[in-house]
């Protein structure tokens, strides 16, 4: 008998089990496996950021591309399709099916009928699945073997192989605020926002991205009239998703200048090469001369830039959001052929600015922010500098690099989770890096094959493998479904190699 675990039962861990099913029925022997699968939330299949009620806060990526079968990306369309389409509540946003935008639930729900489906599929074709509602906290390597600790003791027998989709970590700033209560150290689930609320005049926000756009949403949402303040260092809002993304056709960021580059020269790519051939294809997509200092959006009240980037959304016209839209494919090919040194400048240098156009806001929620804005409910604070509690009451005072002081009274950190590993404050991969199992990446996350999803570390063995935020320094997109779908299908496909062709190495 084959044993896999499979650790985390959010999207990640769904995508694994329903590709695992599928490579084990195809193998022709699911008798001869068993399947160990383990989440610490009450509910199977949805995750922290799908298993959300509120209805406003829906996906921040088009339906197109939220499929969670590789070869099938259409298929998250389809199952719209046949719940209603356009018609359905859950469905937002404007343009073709492929094109809109849903509830993050609903989006839940679609991830939990598919493992429902396959678990039911697996039990017809004797396909052996043990799902544990438990925590696990170790994992140790003896005689070849995985033996898996969780917050209830040992599971029944080892297992061959680990599959570890533990999800996205909350943040780990300002960890001397938890005590506090009227600190909430990340924003999901949203329920302990909504439960102090209404209490306060002034909320504080830490942070721009993303998560924190999904933090105005849910006060925004849930009748909070009060003052909402974003803080971050740089200022830097995501940049507003086009209702049509507009197809560049690139003559200078291509995968072949890059590799002819690296086949002449026998040399790493440098950073500063890709921002040259970044500007030639801005400069051939808009017929104009473009200077680096006017990508610079630092400093420009976020509100103008937001009343901009909603325009250029109606229309398709943002030219740097539809050239990095067309790298969507490409980019983890191009970052793979940076150096660690390269990594880390690209990071320094432009990772703000990459980021805020590569991972936009729907113009769903583009809206409700200018609306916002527009009554001077939303202020973004840039250049934050540090906070301290209120001394004798509750409440927090944050202050800027030009000595402005703001007040608030409850303080939700949406900065983004943690790269490093030794920074993710997760029981389970402190072990691992205390036993050697796994290796931290200079650049984040793991040390991992990126052909084979395999973590490499010397003590580790040949069975542990991952998917998601834990190889995020190797990787780019790791917080996207559709390259989650990608490499989780070469993952199921090298550990099944390995176990049916039989040496197991």
């Amino acid at each position: 008998m084959n044993h896999i675990a499979i650790v985390g039962g959010g999207a990640c861990g769904v995508a694994v089990f329903v590709d695992l099913f599928h490579q084990i029925g195809l193998s022709g022997k699911p008798a001869a496996f068993t399947i160990h699968w383990f989440e610490e939330d009450k509910t199977f299949g949805k995750g922290l950021a799908f298993g959300t009620d509120q209805p406003g806060h829906i996906l921040n990526t088009q339906a197109e591309l939220m499929g969670i079968f590789p070869e099938e990306p259409d298929h998250f369309t389809q199952w719209l399709q046949d719940k209603g389409g356009k018609a359905n509540q859950a469905v937002k946003g404007e343009g073709d099916l492929e094109e809109r935008y849903t509830s993050r639930n609903f989006y839940g729900a679609y991830l939990r009928e598919q493992m429902e489906l396959y678990l039911s599929n697996a039990e017809k074709l004797g396909l052996k699945v043990i799902q544990y509602q438990q925590r696990v906290e170790k994992i140790d390597l003896e005689a070849g073997k995985y033996h898996i600790s969780t917050n209830e003791g040992k599971t029944a027998c080892p297992v061959d192989k680990v599959i570890l989709a533990v999800g996205t970590p909350k943040p780990n700033k300002f960890r001397e605020l938890r005590s506090n209560e009227q600190y909430i150290d990340f924003p999901w689930p949203s329920e302990r926002i909504l439960r102090k609320h209404k209490e306060h005049a002034e909320i504080g926000i830490l942070g721009c991205s993303l998560s924190a756009i999904d933090t105005v949403i849910t006060l925004l949402d849930n009748d909070f009239a009060g003052q909402i303040y974003l803080f971050s260092p740089d200022g830097l809002m995501p940049k507003v998703q086009p209702v049509e993304n507009k197809n560049i056709e690139r003559k200078y960021l291509t995968l072949s200048n890059l590799n002819r580059w690296k086949r002449e020269r026998t040399q790493p790519i440098p950073v500063k090469l890709l921002f040259r051939w970044f500007i030639q294809e801005l400069e051939a997509i808009t017929g104009n001369p473009v200077g680096a200092d006017s990508l610079n959006r630092i400093g420009v009240p976020a509100y103008q830039l937001l009343e901009r980037d909603i325009e250029w959304a109606e229309n398709g016209e943002d030219p740097v959001v539809n050239l990095a839209y067309s790298l969507r494919y490409e980019a983890s090919a191009i970052w793979d052929a940076l150096s660690v040194n390269e990594k880390t400048k690209f990071k320094k240098w432009f990772g703000p600015h990459w980021a805020i156009n590569r991972h936009g806001m729907p113009l769903h929620n583009a809206y409700k922010l200018k609306q916002a804005f527009d009554e001077g409910q939303l202020k973004v604070v840039p250049f934050f500098e540090n906070l301290d509690q209120i001394e004798g009451k509750a409440g927090f005072v944050l202050k800027t690099a030009d000595d402005a002081v703001y007040e608030v009274g409850l303080l939700i950190n949406a900065t983004g989770s943690p790269g490093a590993l030794n920074q993710m404050e997760n029981p389970l991969i402190s072990h691992l890096l205390e036993k050697k199992l796994i290796k931290s990446h200079p650049v984040g996350g793991a040390v991992v094959n990126p052909r084979t999803m395999q973590l490499l570390s010397p003590a580790g063995g040949n069975g542990i493998f991952a998917v998601g935020h834990l190889v995020n320094g190797m990787l780019m997109d790791v917080n996207a479904v559709w390259f989650n779908v990608k490499t989780v299908r070469n993952l199921t496909q090298e550990i099944l190699f390995r176990i049916l062709d039989g040496n197991n190495d």
